[in-house]
């Protein structure tokens, strides 16, 4: 039997002769692991170094090789020394049981079998195998731990003898180590001279305490060779395994840690004569605002003396209002402690000092992070700013430009928009307006966090202005849209190559903190005056564009056309439509009959959901079921039609129908976490059994999660509902997820239907998915049937169910009552309002007893 090596199972390994009892044996082991099995003796061995068993169930009388010798070749094999042998023997002698021992058995199974204790026999071996394994893994990671430590550690008795040493090799002090040895033969004579006094106060401890002080000691060590070394010693009580005192020690080489701390008090030093020494005010402060520093600058600016300011808040010490109205400002120094970013002071904010003297400041406050990255405090550098032309200059700045990257924001865009137009007009040439999107750009802010968004933005905006020629305005919009203006245009393919190379300079590898991101982007462009001669249709034919690209399936470019204006256009109508027909319960469900051929009964129809438009016709459901998934509203929409189909089951019932009805289920409503719930709900609130309702999923679910999908669809089943997966064989899923999913109905795709009197690979397809269903015992149904042919085929493939045009057109549900009776009654019209006034080309239908008794 072929086993997968990689198997994360253990192997039991079966040895007998005797066929009935290797079946047995098996049937023990069932479910405890992988099970390989041979009745020669020859073929043991190779068999065991392939599956490397954890348990093998050895017959002691073997022919040509008894259990005994299989038993001692198995010990002697590397991939099978740990193996636990339990021989099978109807022999109960102790001089058998002694030599079985001898050769390396593990237990015992008496012939004849008593299964429960050969299953409970094998899984204590197995247990007993694991922790082996355990305990092993537990020893070789100490090993590893005590040789990669980055310390010196040893463990000593009360006669200062050394039981453990972590350093083997002696790669600390030159020394090799000897069990028992001396703290001299372990260190040196020199550090053993510096420790010998801190192991000796350790072990002097009362070793009833549990709560022993650990002793520590900082010492420098001069090598033979090099730089002196500083040593930190721990030192702490630890009994031996007998209870016996000991002492812990740990030894750490501290030197890079004193050299840092030296580099620190020289850079302190440093800082604090920059800091005395420049013109401007600089406070800083701890996490909470309070103040922690200030120079000499800001006290005098302040009026505050730094020993009157520490520790007070910065609104005290600090205090800022609109100079316009005197109402008072918040702080960038909480901003800065809040949002984690530089920011700038208002430009319009004054600072009253100490003696109510107010002043013009402009200033920046920025986080300081500490080595974790961790806020640690935040600091303000300001000055004053009277000058009224300075304050003009950043005051138009800001009110034309995005604070985040520096690029011109709409405002400013808008002014030149209207520039360049102008001078195009003149020029005989044209203006191209590209908009910008990161594609899936809230992904990254919600996964990475917004300082990675805007770091890459930031890093977008550079690349996109080193794209451009001088003379094209790149602007920000907010959130991950862009805008370019290129005037002096020549050619649409000048622009269009513009916008491939900004799309590949977005595109190259961003790296922010260590993580690599690769930003895809959707251009959408207009051209003046091709496209647009006013300004606001310039903006607004590009965001058309831009649309185009993302339902083009994103990271594309798209030009503006007619048609892209026209399918917006189209897309509002059908929102409107829509909602209001949620709103205004002008849903409609139609339901198609399914036709058992075999039998001649109807039990179910499936629920088919229709809107109206302003003139009162019926629209098609391809062009409003994508747009409520892709909007949400095929949750409501959804719920909607399950009322409606809950409260014709109940009609149908009243009449003496017994009709089911499958109802169509997205994606979106079960990835909703209260889905069962609701459905469940509403089942109850309209007295309906969920054994009435049939749901159907489409063969895209089964890829999403097939886990999850697992479950949920269990747990619907063994409430009641069926599951049918619709439109079979267009889709990409696997035979694994469809065998291991709760299914019973299997559709196939009206597409295959259509073609399969024409087309032998559509037939093929159709009697694969017949066959399919079969073997997993599932019920078909084919969808779309329209002809007697295509009935015929299909009955001939194996399918009993058609639903289609052939039989009964989708209607409302009372007209699909009437077209029952019709049905009792031997007569078959196509149901009224349907749009086919001739006779359906069916035999005589005869609803089943049950229906016609009531």
């Amino acid at each position: 039997m072929s086993i997968s090596h990689n198997d994360p199972l253990p192997c039991i390994l079966i040895v007998d002769d005797d066929l009935i009892c290797v079946q047995s044996l098996h049937l023990a082991v069932k479910g405890l692991g992988r099970v390989a099995f041979t009745s020669v003796a020859s073929e043991v061995v190779a068999l065991a170094q392939r599956h490397r068993p954890s348990v093998v169930l050895l017959d002691i009388s073997m022919p040509e090789r008894d259990g005994y010798e299989l038993c001692a070749d198995l010990k002697a094999l590397p991939e099978t020394r740990d193996s636990a042998i339990i021989f099978i023997t109807s022999n109960s002698d102790l001089d058998h049981e002694l030599r079985a021992f001898a050769v390396g058995a593990a237990d015992f199974v008496s012939k004849p079998f008593n299964l429960e204790l050969v299953k409970a026999r094998v899984q204590v071996q197995l247990l007993l195998r694991q922790e082996q394994q355990r305990l092993h893994k537990s020893q070789r990671d100490l090993a590893h731990v005590l040789q990669n430590v980055p310390g010196h550690i040893t463990f000593w008795d009360a006669n200062l003898h050394c039981q453990l040493c972590s350093d083997r090799q002696g790669l600390w002090f030159g020394t090799s180590y000897t069990p028992g040895g001396s703290p001299d033969a372990v260190f040196g004579a020199a550090i053993a001279s510096a420790l010998c006094p801190l192991l000796a106060d350790v072990l002097a401890q009362e070793p009833s305490n549990p709560h022993s002080d650990a002793l520590t000691l900082e010492f420098v060590h001069q090598p033979q060779h090099g730089e002196p070394c500083h040593l930190h010693a721990f030192a702490a009580f630890r009994p031996d395994a007998q209870d016996n005192p000991g002492a812990l020690l740990l030894l750490t080489d501290v030197s890079a840690v004193k050299r840092v701390e030296s580099a620190l008090a020289q850079e302190r030093e440093r800082a604090a004569v920059t800091l005395n020494s420049i013109g401007d005010s600089v406070i800083a402060t701890d996490p909470r605002g309070l103040i922690t520093y200030m120079n000499p600058v800001a006290q005098t600016t302040t009026g505050w003396q730094l020993k009157d300011a520490l520790g007070r808040t910065i609104e005290t010490v600090m205090p800022l209002r609109n100079c316009d109205d005197g109402v008072p400002m918040q702080n960038p120094i909480r901003i800065a402690l809040q949002q984690e970013r530089k920011v700038g002071m208002a430009l319009n904010t004054q600072l009253i000092t100490r003696s109510g003297h107010p002043l013009l400041v402009e200033d920046s406050a920025a986080p300081i992070h500490d080595a974790q990255g961790r806020i640690a405090g935040a600091v303000i550098v300001f000055h004053d700013s009277s000058e009224m032309r300075a304050m003009a200059i950043k005051m138009t700045h800001l009110a034309q430009h995005d604070q985040l990257t520096d690029l011109p924001n709409r405002l400013l865009l808008a002014d030149r928009i209207t520039q360049s137009m102008r001078s195009a007009g003149a020029k005989q040439m044209s203006v191209a307006l590209m908009v910008l999107d990161l594609d899936h750009f809230k992904f990254i802010n919600d996964s990475y966090g917004l300082q990675v968004g805007d770091q890459i933005i930031r890093t977008v905006a550079n690349r996109l202005t080193a794209s451009f020629p001088s003379n094209a305005t790149v602007s920000r919009h907010g959130g991950d849209e862009f805008m370019v203006l290129l005037p002096d245009v020549h050619s649409p393919e000048q622009v269009r190559i513009a916008g491939q190379n900004a799309r590949a300079a977005v595109h190259a590898a961003i790296a922010v903190d260590g993580v690599e991101f690769h930003v895809e982007s959707s251009v959408g462009i207009s051209v003046y005056p091709d496209d647009a001669l006013t300004r606001e249709d310039l903006f607004r034919h590009a965001d058309s564009a831009l649309y185009r690209a993302k339902t083009d399936g994103r990271n594309q470019l798209s030009f503006y056309s007619a048609s892209i204006e026209e399918t917006l256009t189209q897309r509002s109508r059908i929102d409107r439509l829509l909602r209001s027909a949620l709103e205004s319960g002008a849903i409609e469900v139609h339901y198609q009959p399914q036709v058992n051929l075999n039998h001649k009964t109807i039990d179910t129809a499936e629920a088919l959901v229709r809107i109206r438009d302003e003139a009162g016709q019926l629209i098609p459901p391809s062009e409003f079921i994508p747009y409520a998934e892709e909007t949400g509203l095929i949750i409501p929409l959804s719920r909607e039609v399950l009322t409606h189909a809950c409260r014709q089951i109940k009609v149908w019932r009243a009449a003496g129908y017994q009709l089911s009805v499958a109802v169509n289920i997205s994606m979106a409503q079960f990835a909703q976490a209260n889905f069962f719930d609701v459905l469940c709900e509403q089942c109850k609130a309209h007295g309906v059994a969920p054994e009435s309702i049939e749901l159907e999923i489409t063969e895209g679910m089964l890829t999403r999660d097939p886990e999850n999908l697992r479950h949920l669809l269990t747990k619907l089943r063994s409430y009641g509902f069926k599951v049918a997966l619709d439109d079979f064989g267009t889709g990409y899923s696997s035979l694994a997820y469809l065998s291991h999913l709760p299914i019973d109905v299997l559709k196939i795709d009206k597409s295959f239907v259509s073609q399969m009197v024409t087309s032998p690979e559509s037939a093929s397809i159709a009697t694969t998915i017949v066959q399919l269903g079969k073997t997993l015992h599932m019920e078909l149904v084919a969808e779309g049937v329209e002809t007697q042919e295509q009935a015929a085929m299909l009955q001939g493939f194996g399918c009993e169910t058609m639903q289609g045009y052939l039989y009964c057109k989708p209607a409302p549900g009372d007209e699909i009552t009437a077209w029952l009776q019709q049905l009792q009654a031997g007569a078959l019209p196509t149901p009224a309002g349907s749009g086919d006034a001739s006779p359906l080309r069916t035999p005589a239908w005869h609803p089943p007893p049950d229906h016609a008794s009531k």
